[in-house]
């Protein structure tokens, strides 16, 4: 009997588990915006000159990094080509690699307290290309 009033609380438990493992939707990081709340997951980009830029996106998500770790990085990097893409509309170079926060590019996801670097993040440098027509 005592087995079956567990089996809720289990259940209870996987989902939310399995919640935190969600792939991180399409997002710019809010951080700044006193007209919305604080979104920290996300993309952020910077350009840094004409036609280049720095591109990072994170995901603050523990059971996302433990329980689906490689499906997560993925995503991140997924995320990183598809603003890539919006950004350079021509085409561009250039590709993301798994960083920890005390690596960041951007100040705004650099970090090097100990309890950042469980949070990887997809970073790089996007160049965009450029078609000149006479």
């Amino acid at each position: 009997m005592n087995a079956l009033r567990l089996i809720p609380v289990l259940l209870v438990t996987l989902l939310f588990t399995l919640a935190g493992c969600a792939p991180l939707d399409y997002q710019a990081v809010q951080l700044d915006s006193p007209e919305q709340p604080a979104q920290t997951d996300g993309y952020i980009n910077k350009e840094v000159s004409e036609g280049v830029h720095v591109i990072e996106v994170r995901h603050e998500s523990l059971p996302a990094m433990m329980l689906t770790k490689e499906r997560t990085l993925s995503n991140l990097k997924d995320i990183w080509h598809r603003r890539a893409s919006e950004l350079c509309k021509k085409g561009y170079q250039g590709e993301p690699e798994i960083i920890r926060p005390d690596e960041a590019r951007t100040d705004e996801f650099y970090c090097t307290l100990n309890v950042c670097q469980k949070y990887l993040l997809a970073s790089g440098v996007a160049y965009c290309k450029a078609t000149y027509e006479l």
